[in-house]
């Protein structure tokens, strides 16, 4: 969706996410060239070359990635630092590394697919990565960004195709991980572990057969199950996680909990079948 000039929208306003052109192209080749070795070879040679085009085509955004991974090597030695007082050094060292590794994977992936970062109102390719998306990356280390960036993308009409993208699979990344790891120690069962882990790999799953079936990109939205659904995953991670390390008693709300992440998951699921169908 392309806005008019003379057009106005509220902060709630979800632009459409438009078809992805060069992506279909080679998803046609992809099938015509039987799914071969050779043909996969071709499909991700040509998507480097596309990233690697498009990174050197503007020098402004390329810019804005640099200072944003430049300033997230600082943060983590800063909050490594913190860790090495409460922890120690052997903790400090640990978190240091995987840290850094970390970001250095997600900044080497935004890197690739700065070509996403096409504004969804405006369909012109943005000068930086705007702070929605800025907030959208840092979950991948943190959650507390979820809230703030989606806000700021549709009160700033800076939604993005990379935005909309990334911003459920880093809700899916975080979240499934806490989930795994409270699981692991006993926190939480490990059948709702499994349950979130579904939750969020069935639309990617779901939506990457839809590619190479169908040959089309997904219409991709939010819906108000799946915010309500991460939002309940989010309040048993944290009030778990909190009621673990304050010494409070867990097990009096945990049901409750449960059964709102059940009860979402559900809606959520249910929802992603139908828009699924309406697409096909």
């Amino acid at each position: 969706m392309v806005r008019r000039p003379s057009e106005t929208s509220g902060a709630k306003d979800e632009p459409d996410l438009p078809p992805n052109i060069f992506v279909i192209g080679l998803l046609h080749d992809l099938k015509q060239g039987g799914y071969s070795w050779r043909a996969w070879g071709a499909f991700w040679r040509a998507s480097w070359i596309r990233s690697a085009q498009i990174f050197q085509m503007s020098d402004e955004l390329r810019r804005s990635w640099l200072r944003f991974l430049a300033l997230g090597v600082p943060g983590i030695v800063l909050v490594a630092l913190g860790v090495f007082r409460a922890f120690g050094l052997n903790d400090a060292i640990w978190f240091l590394v995987t840290s850094l590794v970390w970001w250095g994977v997600l900044m080497f992936d935004l890197a690739l697919h700065l070509g996403l970062m096409v504004n969804l109102e405006s369909g012109e390719l943005q000068p930086s990565l705007g702070w929605p998306n800025r907030l959208t990356e840092l979950r991948g280390l943190a959650a507390v960004t979820d809230l703030a960036d989606g806000w700021l993308a549709r009160r700033r009409h800076a939604s993005t195709r990379w935005g909309r993208l990334y911003d459920p699979f880093m809700d899916g990344l975080f979240f499934t991980v806490a989930e795994i790891s409270l699981a692991v120690i006993g926190i939480l069962p490990q059948w709702l572990a499994a349950l979130v882990t579904v939750r969020y790999a069935f639309p990617i799953v779901g939506g990457i057969t839809y590619l190479l079936i169908r040959r089309r990109t997904l219409k991709v939205r939010h819906t108000a199950w799946g915010r309500a659904s991460s939002a309940g995953i989010a309040l048993t991670v944290f009030a778990a996680a909190a009621a673990t390390s304050l010494g409070l008693p867990f097990g009096t709300i945990a049901p409750v909990l449960y059964g709102l992440v059940a009860i979402t998951a559900a809606g959520a699921f249910i929802t992603i079948l139908m828009k699924g169908i309406e697409q096909v």
